[in-house]
């Protein structure tokens, strides 16, 4: 019987035990549906949430909707994708506390929702599937839309997971949010054209903001609907279209000078200075664009043809911001890798007559950078010889923040410049208009202006450099919501360039490559053969 007992007793122990290691998983599980952790070991964790999305999630008051059409039957090189998306949901959900549902339909079970999809804008892919040396087709889908009371955003096609978090976070802030800011390109000057050379920023600012052109014609203010003004790559200015540039900006206005100093000539290789006459204004706010090009040794390669080759070469006139470059303190740049300016100028800061603003440099060139000045020889093949004098970081891109004083402060209002015809028929109500006038001479309350002596850096031709877009949308989200999405934008902008090394570092590390294997080998035999004959003789001595 005391066998018996002992066998009942060891029984009646394992199974409790067995309870209470369930007992513990069961806890495990309830607490941890509840509170979601996740370890990522990645430098800038791409695998986990951002700051601002799990801000955005938790702060939600309302129930969003967030539904997933997948199909079931996905060729095996995109099933990873759902799974990924499902975990990215999860941690949404476990940050907004119960106000975020998420379900996933399969559309091909219900002919009624494959129809509906149509008319949200959720296309049905079609894949290729390699199967038992076959390839066949299938038709999926893989969309998200995002719902709030009576918005909907969504997202068509979820081809990877590199943006799904911005774009899941850009959907969430549209549909909650209240309002849209407005972002206006100034038209009528020569300006790039949003319809033009900027159709690329463009779409990417309608997916957050209205955009639209500004024109200032016939004295015409700025609207006040207009949350940032930009003024990218104008030729001269009419003094009275400078003075509402400046009104505004007492109003409290913000506004991105983007200024191009020199024109190219299309093929030619000699450029022309380039008078947009804002030297005075921005002198005004305490920043002076320089007539001189930056040169950095650390830049992008450009192709050129010479006869009837075409050549790839380094290109110092497109010089590369690295990360050393950024204000490591400053949300729209601390996040960036890399960033590419073509033909820009130097920017002086006029602090010692500005003391009452703040200047903050978001980048600058290399320590390896210097100027090319007077004539602009922009040939590839030429001689980059730098003057020893010159080479040193040079600032690029910079933020102004303050209570500005107007230009026009002790100036008389600037006319309207008009035609010989529109003279001959001007209306005294024109007159009477003018005269009412009242120029404000200084800002009421702080705001803030950006100062980049390039507008090439978003063009169609350069909006894909790395960082490029990143930088210009990551400042307008600083200058209209702060830095909601900015951190979940720049995190996946990696760009790890090479540091310039010397000839001697170069001829060092080559000659290492080559010789350090050969020599480790050698040292290792010498060692080993050492160690061998000091057991030989230590046995010998034994004997």
């Amino acid at each position: 019987m005391s066998g018996l007992s002992r066998k009942i007793s060891s029984s009646t122990n394992c199974l409790f035990l067995i309870l209470i290691v369930l007992g513990f998983l069961a806890l495990f599980n309830f607490l941890a549906t509840r509170h979601f952790a996740r370890i990522d070991l990645t430098q800038n964790k791409i695998y986990s949430l951002s700051p601002a999305s799990r801000k955005i999630a938790s702060q939600l008051d309302d129930i969003v909707n967030i539904k997933c059409y997948f199909s079931k039957k996905l060729p095996p090189y995109v099933v990873n994708i759902k799974r990924q998306v499902k975990d990215i949901l999860d941690e949404y959900k476990a940050f907004a506390k119960g106000n975020i549902q998420i379900e996933f339909f399969d559309p091909a079970e219900d002919p009624t929702l494959e129809r509906k999809m149509r008319f949200m804008g959720i296309p049905q892919v079609q894949m290729n599937i390699l199967e038992k040396d076959q390839a066949t087709s299938t038709n999926v889908y893989m969309g998200i839309a995002v719902m709030y009371e009576d918005k909907q955003e969504v997202i068509p096609f979820v081809r990877n997971i590199n943006n799904l978090e911005y774009d899941l976070t850009s959907s969430i802030l549209k549909v909650t949010r209240k309002e849209k800011k407005t972002v206006g390109f100034l038209s009528g000057h020569g300006e790039q054209d949003i319809y033009g050379n900027y159709k690329t920023i463009r779409k990417y600012l309608e997916r957050e903001y209205v955009v639209e052109k500004v024109d200032l014609s016939e004295g015409k203010p700025v609207p006040p609907h207009i949350d940032i003004l930009v003024v990218a790559g104008p030729n001269r200015l009419p003094e009275r279209d400078k003075y509402e540039i400046d009104q505004y900006i007492m109003k409290g206005g913000k506004v991105f000078f983007l200024i191009d100093i020199i024109t190219v000539p299309q093929g030619s290789i000699q450029a022309a200075y380039r008078d947009s006459n804002l030297k005075d204004l921005l002198e005004n706010y305490g920043v002076r664009i320089t007539k001189n090009l930056v040169l950095d040794r650390f830049n992008t390669y450009i192709s050129f043809q010479t006869g009837y080759t075409i050549v790839r070469a380094p290109y110092p006139f497109y010089p590369k911001i690295v990360k050393t470059g950024f204000d490591q303190n400053q949300p729209i740049v601390n996040q960036l890798e890399s960033l590419v300016f073509p033909w820009i100028s130097a920017i002086e800061i006029l602090k010692d007559t500005h003391k009452d603003l703040a200047f903050t440099v978001l980048a600058r060139s290399s320590k390896h950078s210097w100027l090319q000045k007077g004539m602009y020889n922009l040939n590839p093949t030429q001689q980059f010889i730098p003057q020893p004098e010159d080479v040193k970081p040079y600032p690029l891109a910079v933020l102004v923040k303050g209570k500005f004083k107007s230009f026009y402060a002790d100036k008389k209002i600037p006319p309207v410049e008009e035609s010989e015809k529109e003279k001959k028929t001007k209306s005294k109500k024109g007159k009477k208009q003018t005269q009412e006038l009242k120029t404000i001479k200084e800002c009421k309350e702080e705001t803030q202006i950006l100062v980049v002596p390039n507008s090439r850096f978003i063009e169609d031709n350069f909006i894909n450099q790395p960082g490029n877009a990143a930088f210009f949308l990551n400042a307008v989200d600083w200058f209209t919501w702060g830095e909601d999405l900015i951190g979940i934008r720049s995190r996946n902008i990696s760009d790890r360039p090479l540091p310039v090394l010397t000839e001697r570092r170069k001829t060092a590390i080559k000659f290492a490559n080559i010789m350090a294997v050969p020599i480790l080998v050698a040292l290792f035999g010498v060692i080993r053969f050492y160690i061998r004959k000091r057991k030989r003789i230590t046995l010998q001595d034994l004997k």
